[in-house]
């Protein structure tokens, strides 16, 4: 479920809050687990950042959270990246 549906729904404002706690914990993603799913450093990671090509959010603990699709959506460049910089 995403969250537009979630916030629509005519649950309780508590089952809603359940549910977007479910959703962040199954979708979002820190800079860590991101760089571990791509094989890359945390620096590399920093740099897709910066050049917008993954979007990142920061979380009241400020910390820098990643959606898990959109780094997936990524990979396969990334992945190509590193066999053109690795020969």
């Amino acid at each position: 479920m995403n969250l537009k549906k979630i916030l629509e729904s005519e649950q309780s404002i508590e089952k809603k809050e359940q549910q977007i706690d479910a959703y962040y914990q199954s979708e979002l993603i820190t800079r860590v687990e991101a760089s571990e799913l791509l094989d890359v450093s945390t620096k590399s990671l920093d740099r897709y950042i910066k050049q917008n090509k993954l979007p990142a959010f920061i979380n009241k603990n400020r910390n820098i959270l990643l959606k898990k699709t959109e780094v997936l959506a990524i990979k396969p460049e990334v992945d190509k990246m590193k066999e053109i910089f690795n020969k």
